[in-house]
């Protein structure tokens, strides 16, 4: 189970731990379990959209929006340097 630091009616926050792929990939084709689809089962089986990314072995707060409206804002915020990703 994902342990999820923030959530509200627009974007959920969770802890990725390291080795957790966030999305299928084609180049990670033997993982199995990937941080989108354990959020989407873990919260009832909503649509989640990752508003960035960690690499595999990356571990840190993950950012997901729950409709594609909100998706563009952030990625729209991200972008214009309003949000920022922090070490």
């Amino acid at each position: 189970m994902l342990e999820i630091l923030y959530q509200d009616e627009y974007i959920i926050a969770i802890n990725k731990p390291s080795g957790l792929l966030v999305h299928k990939s084609f180049y990670a084709r033997d993982a199995k379990v990937y941080a989108i689809q354990e959020l989407r089962n873990q919260i009832g089986g909503q649509h989640v959209y990752p508003i960035h990314r960690l690499d595999r072995k990356t571990s840190g707060v993950l950012l997901f929006a729950l409709d594609k409206e909100v998706l563009k804002i952030m990625n729209d915020r991200f972008a214009t340097r309003e949000v920022e990703k922090n070490i």
